[in-house]
């Protein structure tokens, strides 16, 4: 259930309803027992207490999971550089590992260029030109290209999308953080000067009693509940104004059980942010290593023929939409055009004219 009717939220319209009078905002329930059936949580987001984060676990773990659009929101154009390594290993050997890297250039209007690689030789690399326009519009280009291939460009398929990008690149320091926070202790080291900010720094260790791992509600995650954190170091900058991370460096082991066996996953993050203020040029691709990007499957134009009139079509764009629709009409009936030749299968079928033919013999007998 995503940002629907919590389950407190359901408690207390089923406590209103047995009352009598319908559940709503005329009976007096405030918005804040009806969970984010009213409230839309992501804007509320209070500031990171820097303080707080050198000795709560919590406050910290906010702060390590900011997506980079808060970042880029905090500190304007800037260089992030990430690198994470994961390892697992049965009985001391390994029997899996990827490494990988991450680069984010971010530049003015929302304008970035995104590359990814890791040690399974796979890639992709990402460029958006920002908006032309006032500063947060979207008028700008996307190109995508996958490792050792050429780049597709396309308008962004939603506003938030560019944004969505450069979270997802980022992801790296909020995952690691997740896997090995139950097993931190926290050393506050005070102030220091990084990438032209003022930052605090806090030494990570791993504490002398864990904490039990939360509750996982997917079951594919079940299998970190009984995680232990065997191993744990690292240091964490925060930026000492804004409170998001300025450098990351984690180091850790971790013992689960997978299939009846007990094997430990070595994982290890680093990052890093640079060149705070100044904007790279972020330039688009030479058009001759742009190729031609297909707007929709043709698919989708067959769907919504099909479903005319009973559910919504898939693409959208007003009256546009119906006047392809029907030019599309006659498209579909040409596979219709196989029925036809069903009757013409029962032609042979005339073996009735033998049936005769059968009977003449009989006839010339006497």
């Amino acid at each position: 259930m995503s940002r629907g009717l919590a389950p407190a939220a359901g408690l207390v319209c089923l406590a209103a309803l047995a009352a009598g009078p319908a559940c709503g905002r005329s009976q007096g329930v405030p918005d804040e027992q009806l969970g984010d059936l009213v409230i839309d949580r992501r804007g509320r987001e209070a500031p990171i207490d820097v303080d707080r984060a050198t000795r709560d676990l919590a406050e910290l773990g906010r702060a390590l999971a900011r997506p980079h659009s808060a970042v880029a929101a905090a500190l304007g154009p800037h260089t992030a550089k990430l690198a994470a390594t994961n390892a697992v290993l049965e009985d001391g050997k390994p029997i899996s590992s990827l490494d990988e890297q991450t680069l984010i250039e971010l530049g003015e209007r929302g304008a970035f260029h995104a590359l990814y690689t890791n040690s399974a030789d796979y890639g992709a690399e990402t460029i958006y030109t920002g908006s032309t326009g006032s500063a947060g519009g979207t008028d700008g280009k996307l190109y995508l290209r996958p490792r050792y291939q050429r780049w597709h460009e396309r308008a962004p398929e939603e506003p938030e999308e560019p944004a969505a990008i450069r979270d997802r690149a980022f992801g790296a320091i909020a995952a690691a953080w997740d896997l090995l926070a139950p097993g931190a202790e926290l050393v506050d080291r005070g102030a220091i000067q990084l990438a032209g900010r003022t930052g605090r720094k806090i030494e990570v260790h791993r504490a002398p009693s864990p904490a039990a791992p939360p509750h996982e509600p997917l079951a594919q995650r079940k299998w970190r509940e009984a995680r232990s954190i065997d191993e744990l170091s690292g240091e964490i900058v925060l930026d000492a104004e804004k409170g998001v991370p300025l450098a990351v460096k984690l180091a850790g082991a971790v013992g689960f059980t997978r299939d009846g066996h007990r094997r430990t996953m070595k994982l290890s993050v680093e990052g890093t942010l640079g060149g705070i203020g100044t904007a790279p040029v972020i330039a688009a691709p030479a058009r001759a290593e742009v190729v031609a990007t297909p707007e929709r499957l043709g698919e989708v134009d067959e769907r919504d023929f099909l479903l005319r009139n009973i559910a919504p079509p898939l693409r959208h764009g007003g009256t546009g939409d119906s006047a392809t629709s029907d030019k599309a009409a006659p498209e579909p009936a040409q596979p219709t055009q196989p029925a036809k030749t069903e009757p013409t299968k029962t032609e042979p079928t005339k073996p009735t004219k033998t049936e005769p033919t059968k009977t003449q013999p009989t006839q010339g007998a006497p």
